[in-house]
C-alpha cells in the first residue's frame, strides 16, 4: 500500500479554493485522517480529500493524511502548503532631507507579502535606473552616493508579487536637497548670535 506523494511544497493564491487529495492504494475500506501542523482536522473517515473553500494566509503550513485499512496498516502522505498574498504598504507618506554632495539612503517602505515582492523605485513617475551614482541594495534600499539638485523629488516604491501578479505602489517619500553653502550660512549666523 504505497502513497502517491504530492509535491513537497505547493503554492496557492489567497482566496482560491484548495483541495488536498491523498491517493492511497490498498485493500478497501481505507480510512483517512487529516492533520494540520500537528492538530487533527478530522477523525478517521472515508474522506480522502480535504477542502478549504477560500484560502487565507493563516492556512499555510504542513498537512498530513494518515491512512489505515481494516488490518490497521498505516501509511501517510504529507505536503507543505504556502499561500501567496500581498497586503498594502504599511507606511504612509514621509520625507527626508539631504545636503547636496552627501549620500542619501531611502529605505523601502514595509509591505506584507509572500513571496517577497520585487521592488522597483520611481522618482516623479519615472523608473530609476541603476548607475555609478545610484544603487539598490539587496534589502531594496535606494542609495544615492552623491546627491545633486535633480535628485530632489517624490520617490515611490512599486512592489510586484510574481506568484499572484499583484502590484502595489507606496505612498511618496519626498526627498529635499539642500545646498551646502546655505547650511553653512545658517550655522555661522547662529554662532554670531551666541557671542
Amino acid at each position: 500500500m504505497g502513497p502517491m506523494e504530492p509535491p513537497q511544497t505547493q503554492v496557492h493564491l489567497e482566496g482560491n479554493r484548495l483541495v488536498l487529495t491523498c491517493m492511497a492504494e490498498g485493500s478497501w475500506p481505507l480510512e483517512f485522517k487529516w492533520i494540520y501542523n500537528g492538530t487533527e482536522l478530522t477523525h478517521f473517515s472515508l474522506e480522502y480529500r480535504y477542502l478549504i473553500p477560500s484560502l487565507d494566509r493563516l492556512h499555510a503550513g504542513h498537512y498530513r493524511c494518515i491512512v489505515r485499512n481494516r488490518v490497521g496498516a498505516l501509511m501517510q502522505c504529507s505536503t507543505e502548503v504556502q499561500v501567496a498574498y500581498m497586503g498594502g504598504f504599511v507606511e504612509g507618506e514621509r520625507s527626508q532631507t539631504v545636503s547636496q554632495g552627501e549620500g542619501a539612503l531611502i529605505h523601502a517602505p514595509q509591505i506584507h507579502s509572500f513571496p517577497r515582492p520585487q521592488i522597483t523605485w520611481f522618482r516623479d513617475g519615472r523608473k530609476i535606473p541603476s548607475s555609478s551614482r545610484i544603487a539598490i541594495t539587496l534589502d531594496n534600499t535606494l542609495v544615492i552616493l552623491s546627491t545633486v539638485a535633480p535628485d530632489a523629488g517624490r520617490y515611490y516604491a512599486q512592489a510586484v508579487n510574481d506568484k499572484n501578479g499583484e502590484n502595489k505602489t507606496s505612498q511618496p517619500i519626498t526627498l529635499t536637497s539642500l545646498k551646502f553653502s546655505y547650511i553653512l550660512l545658517l550655522s555661522s549666523r547662529q554662532n554670531q548670535s551666541l557671542l
